[in-house]
């Protein structure tokens, strides 16, 4: 008897270990990937369309492996959200091409204090009224970020625009998939996302570049970000899930900002003045901050509301709960 309970124990942890590793790697691929399109040394509406063309082909040939195909029904369910999500790369490739991996990364981070709050008005998701101090917190760490870029650094207005538009179209994206995405699975949400999106996309990148000017230096990265981003980051996301809750996973991608600056230093020598890094650090505590007691608050919620369903009496006249 010992010695099953034993094994599925073992299993478990082992579950666990495993997932706790694949969070790991979502948050260094996602963290890298600003720093990789700056290294492509291309347009970043170019390397936003191929990337998502090369990972439409990707998603959709694993999809036939496994017998199944994309649907007109699953093109009605995607179609916003698709929009919203390539609209989102062209636009956070571009900024990010003309900014500081620092700001990019930062003004992306936000996208939390915008989700929740959306999540509470259209969905009746759970917000703690107190945490959205810490969003302003947050924001005032942004902002702190933003005023002290150095004088000879890459951030530049255009730059920080496109990153809050790109932050403003994921919030979009997120949302209307919350919507829209119902009983999809991830492969088939994704074999049908990512054409919608390179679709989306191909009017911008046909009027500003040649869809052939690709380097290849470009192509290079291009690829490195479609595996690493676009199939690995979301597969290892997938497998998380199942042994990881959703709200850990939001609140381990906190780290992002502060890896992404990591590998932006690593990578391109970009540096930090001493008021940035303090900004850094306030964002990622108010959002950390943020998402913890969310999250906390949700749970607590969903406990109250089991033991008032346990406390109801039953058609006998007593508690539904167990009898005495």
């Amino acid at each position: 008897m010992a010695l099953p309970l034993m094994l599925s124990r073992r299993r478990t942890l082992s579950g666990k270990t495993l997932g706790a590793i694949a969070v790991v790697g979502v948050v260094i691929a996602f963290s890298l990937s600003s720093t990789l399109v700056k290294r492509a040394e291309s347009p970043g509406v170019l390397v936003a369309f191929w990337r998502m063309a090369v990972v439409s082909v990707v998603w959709n040939a694993y999809l036939w492996s496994t017998g199944r195909r994309v649907t007109l029904r699953d093109v009605r369910q995607a179609l916003v959200p698709g929009i919203f999500f390539g609209l989102n790369l062209a636009t956070f490739f571009a900024g990010a091409t003309h900014n500081s991996v620092a700001n990019a990364a930062l003004i992306g981070s936000l996208s939390p204090f915008l989700i929740v709050p959306l999540g509470a008005l259209l969905f009746r998701e759970y917000i703690v009224p107190k945490a959205l101090v810490f969003a302003l917190v947050a924001f005032g760490g942004a902002a702190l970020v933003l005023l002290n870029a150095p004088p000879n650094g890459d951030a530049s207005l255009r730059g920080n625009v496109f990153g809050l538009l790109a932050m403003l179209l994921w919030t979009g994206y997120v949302v209307s998939t919350r919507h829209f995405r119902q009983d999809m699975d991830v492969a088939t949400f994704m074999a049908t996302v990512s054409p919608i999106a390179a679709v989306a996309v191909l009017p911008i990148a046909v009027a500003n570049e040649d869809l052939t000017g690709l380097s290849g230096r470009g192509w290079a990265y291009t690829l490195l970000l479609t595996f690493l981003t676009g199939v690995a980051a979301h597969g290892l996301m997938v497998f998380a899930q199942r042994t990881i809750q959703i709200g850990t996973i939001g609140i381990a991608q906190v780290a992002q900002p502060a890896l992404a600056v990591v590998w932006s230093f690593l990578l391109l020598g970009e540096t930090l003045r001493q008021w940035q890094v303090l900004g850094i650090a306030i964002v990622m505590a108010g959002l950390f901050a943020f998402l913890v007691l969310n999250q906390r608050g949700g749970r607590n919620r969903v406990t109250l509301a089991r033991a008032e369903v346990s406390r109801a009496p039953s058609p006998s006249g007593r508690p539904s709960g167990r009898a005495p």
